[in-house]
């Protein structure tokens, strides 16, 4: 068996083996295409069996339809069931154009690390105000799992 090669010298296949890979950070990408902003909508994610997390980011993309509000603007809470903000909320999302794209900038919930075993609510908040309150887009939230 080959070893491991770092700036260091070479890492033992022994202590290659100890290193137990589920241990490791990972990032899951969940998208939700051609999400209508004309109400307020939520998605449903399971979070992986024995791991918490934490939002890392949000993205809106492939804007089919303008965004458009006067009053409120639009927004992504990454949350639970009674309580949509408890992990993120994004900076309000303006009146996007068609063909735009956005990445916001997160606010911090109440609480910051994903439970394991939660089931995370992703809710798009309509804007309001304008004729018509409106907007689609793709939206894709990133989610760093860790033990």
């Amino acid at each position: 068996m080959g070893t491991l090669l770092d700036l260091r010298g070479t890492i033992p296949p022994a202590e290659l083996n100890a290193v137990k890979l589920n241990d490791v950070p990972f990032c899951i990408t969940y998208v939700f295409p051609a999400k209508d902003f004309d109400a307020d909508w939520t998605e449903i994610i399971e979070s992986p069996a024995g791991f918490r997390g934490r939002v890392r980011s949000i993205m809106i993309y492939d804007v089919t339809e303008t965004f458009n509000s006067v009053t409120t603007e639009a927004s992504i809470l990454v949350g639970i069931s009674g309580d949509t903000n408890a992990f993120v909320t994004s900076a309000d999302l303006g009146d996007l154009a068609a063909t735009a794209s956005d990445s916001p900038t997160l606010t911090d919930g109440v609480t910051l690390i994903i439970p394991i075993g939660t089931t995370i609510h992703v809710t798009g908040v309509a804007p309001t105000g304008g004729s018509p309150d409106t907007g689609i887009a793709t939206i894709a939230v990133t989610i760093q799992y860790f033990k």
